[in-house]
């Protein structure tokens, strides 16, 4: 599914910015130095050619993209975890309550 349709999905509309972060983090993703303010960028691991995996982020949850950045985020990990949307939606979820 693409992000432009899942940005409209509640479970992303529910999602926030910090969420996802500390899922991130817990996973063992990287935040790297990024010149621009409004976003933070996350890295792990290389693809088939080499480069860095990276995720974007909207540094506050106010920002109109917000759900469709955070669509492309859960859509990405769903694909490099192999499991479905709704899994990484609840695992985020998961990681919130157990902090």
């Amino acid at each position: 599914m693409t992000p432009e349709v899942l940005s409209h999905y509640p479970q992303i509309q529910e999602l926030h910015v910090a969420e996802v972060v500390n899922y991130l983090q817990r996973n063992r993703w990287t935040a790297i130095n990024y010149s621009n303010p409004r976003l933070l960028v996350f890295e792990k691991g290389v693809d088939d050619q080499g480069k860095p995996i990276q995720i974007v982020l909207p540094s506050q949850d106010e920002y109109e993209d917000r759900p469709y950045l955070l669509a492309k985020v859960v859509n990405l990990l769903s694909v490099l975890e192999s499991v479905p949307f709704q899994e990484i939606v609840n695992a985020i979820h998961a990681d919130v309550r157990a902090s």
